[in-house]
């Protein structure tokens, strides 16, 4: 399974610096892998909408997440709106930020992307 996690928006974004993450579960610890996985399909990701969440009056500071994911020969991509109210979806967005601060720390040449 691949996923793209493409942020857009919220204070002081700056698109150059906030460039899409790429993840493949081959790629990640199995355990962290595996809930990935389970909360992909915890969430019913394939059945969501392509938008979720509605922008609040007034929000041009809002922050979107784009999720793309890749498996099996299935690709499908959902727009999240912050506050991600479905708590799914929160969970599935957390577990990937998870592994962005987890690859942060990281020494360089750890990282496999």
């Amino acid at each position: 399974m691949r996923i793209e996690l493409k942020r857009e928006g919220g204070l002081a974004f700056i698109p150059g610096l906030n460039r899409p993450r790429l993840f493949d579960l081959a790629d990640l610890p199995p355990a962290q892998a595996e809930a990935i996985t389970q909360s992909v399909r915890a969430a019913s990701f394939f059945e969501r909408p392509a938008r979720v969440g509605t922008a609040s009056k007034g929000a041009a500071d809002q922050t979107r997440y784009t999720l793309t994911i890749e498996e099996g020969g299935r690709r499908h991509s959902v727009q999240l709106l912050e506050p991600v109210e479905d708590a799914s979806l929160r969970a599935l967005l957390g577990l990937l930020k998870q592994v962005e601060r987890t690859e942060a720390r990281a020494p360089p040449d750890t990282i496999n992307r």
